[in-house]
């Protein structure tokens, strides 16, 4: 698989080897573009330890499970 075609798959853009958007010059805001990217994909992910759970689809209770979807993770309390 070339350079890039994982990127190109999901919708990034791609640093062109030749040309005017090549050049080295522009070193730095494909560096910075690069970190906007990172930036995004990191604000996906939540940041406290209830809000990733249900993100995972792991929940409890002392019920029986109803609902959800397919994978999800129920833990039922006893």
């Amino acid at each position: 698989m070339p350079i890039g075609a994982d990127a190109k798959k999901a919708g990034y853009p791609t640093v062109p080897d030749t040309g005017e958007e090549g050049k080295v010059k522009w070193g730095a805001r494909e560096i910075n573009r690069t970190r906007d990217m990172i930036a995004l994909v990191k604000a996906l992910i939540p940041t406290n330890r209830p809000a990733r759970r249900v993100w995972a689809g792991i929940t409890s209770g002392t019920s029986n499970p109803s609902g959800g979807a397919d994978g999800d993770i129920y833990f039922k309390i006893i």
